[in-house]
């Protein structure tokens, strides 16, 4: 029975991932740089900036992995949307727990070679202002040892701005940046989740800039 449940979220996935590509491409347009930073196979932490609700979308139309991400719990209890994140295997994020639940399940996922997609600004920020970044990802980042991949996502929150209801049409560009593997030397603690959110932040501030030549 749980084989034939995660045949059917893969199954419910990679649909979702066709209609979303299908979707940004006519409606809006979506460019992709970096596609070769994407590894084939084995574990990997997919950061990005997060600037419109679209965000979660976007990846999923231009990344070709499965991924698994991390949804706010009240999210689950929303028509469509609940039963749809439910369907492709999202991780519930309660906040009342402090996520030791979603923490465990994150690392069950990249311990299975699975792909992890997290917006660590905690919530939809202005795009082209990264504000601190959650502490979480790090810390999974540090524990797993799985390489990290930032992407940043631009023109998304112009496409559905905070608090609009119904997209815009506009041009969605993504730049997927280099795989950065954990130094050895560091270990899951408040120093070296400090290094890991600096580096990340110059990350995405450097791809957000990014111009194709």
């Amino acid at each position: 029975m749980e084989r034939y449940w995660i045949n059917v979220n893969s199954l419910i996935y990679w649909f979702a991932r066709l209609l979303c590509r299908l979707v940004f491409t006519i409606g809006n347009g979506l460019t992709v740089y970096g596609v070769e930073n994407i590894p084939r196979n084995g574990p990997v932490i997919v950061v990005a900036n997060h600037s419109s609700l679209l965000d979660g979308f976007v990846l999923t139309a231009c990344l070709p992995r499965k991924i698994t991400y991390f949804s706010s719990a009240y999210l689950f209890d929303l028509p469509l949307v609940g039963p749809f994140l439910c369907s492709i295997g999202a991780i519930p994020v309660e906040k009342n727990e402090g996520g030791v639940t979603a923490v465990k399940k994150a690392l069950k996922v990249l311990g299975e070679g699975g792909s992890l997609g997290i917006f660590p600004e905690g919530g939809v920020r202005p795009e082209g202002k990264l504000r601190d970044l959650q502490p979480g990802w790090a810390y999974l980042a540090l524990k797993s040892g799985a390489p990290v991949l930032p992407v940043a996502i631009r023109g998304s929150s112009t496409v559905l701005p905070p608090g609009a209801r119904i997209p815009r049409r506009g041009r969605i560009t993504v730049v997927i940046g280099k795989m950065q593997y954990r130094p050895r030397e560091l270990r899951p603690g408040r120093e070296a989740m400090t290094v890991v959110n600096t580096w990340l932040i110059q990350e995405l501030e450097c791809l957000l800039e990014y111009k194709s030549s």
